[in-house]
């Protein structure tokens, strides 16, 4: 993978034979990466370092049939993070959460960890496959390379769902923002007819 912090071949026989240095080189290496590309799926930081650990959790348990290099090796600690979030998606569409009497302050939504709500509001309306790429190309940094290994698919087919994926996130986003703003300025419009009654 492209990625500075490289798995070598002997750290992949490492876990391969189940070595606790190994895995906890490997996790140095990769577990941020993948809390950011978890992250960026969920916008939840807990449901992310939960895939992440489940992630691990799973390596240690197949640890012995790992094939292949240290590319090999993060690309299946990326597909293990992104079924952990799809799972956790499709968890949340069969028990939404229950909308809450009490709204948060509009400075703890802004200044969130989750940063532009019309963002991820327009990211998290795209399918699983179009939100897990522009993630991992836009969030997470990985090549094109990378996406293909991580989502077992070829370079060509990656372009073409990220050409999809950005565009289909353009439109979302511009329908977001404009809903958010004729929102605001419908709020705008009740709070001055309120202050006019007092």
């Amino acid at each position: 993978m492209s990625h500075p912090r490289e798995i070598d071949d002997s750290l992949v026989d490492g876990v391969r034979q189940r070595s606790d240095a190994a895995f906890a080189t490997v996790y140095r290496l990769v577990a941020s990466d993948l809390l950011s590309f978890a992250n960026g799926m969920l916008r939840d930081r807990g449901a992310a370092e939960d895939a992440v650990q489940q992630a691990f959790l799973e390596l240690a348990r197949a640890a012995h049939t790992i094939e292949g290099d240290g590319g090999s090796l993060r690309a299946w600690l990326y597909r293990s993070v992104r079924f952990s979030c799809l799972d956790e998606l499709r968890r949340r569409k069969r028990r939404p959460e229950q909308p809450t009497e009490v709204l948060p302050e509009h400075a703890t939504i802004v200044a969130g960890d989750d940063g532009d709500p019309a963002l991820h509001e327009a990211l998290m309306r795209l399918g699983e496959r179009h939100r897990t790429i522009l993630v991992l190309r836009h969030v997470v940094g990985c090549s094109v390379d990378d996406v293909a290994s991580i989502l077992g698919s070829n370079r060509t087919a990656v372009y073409a769902a990220s050409a999809r994926a950005e565009r289909r996130l353009r439109r979302e986003l511009s329908s977001v923002e404009s809903r958010l703003h004729a929102t605001s300025e419908q709020i705008d419009r009740n709070l001055q007819g309120g202050s006019d009654e007092a």
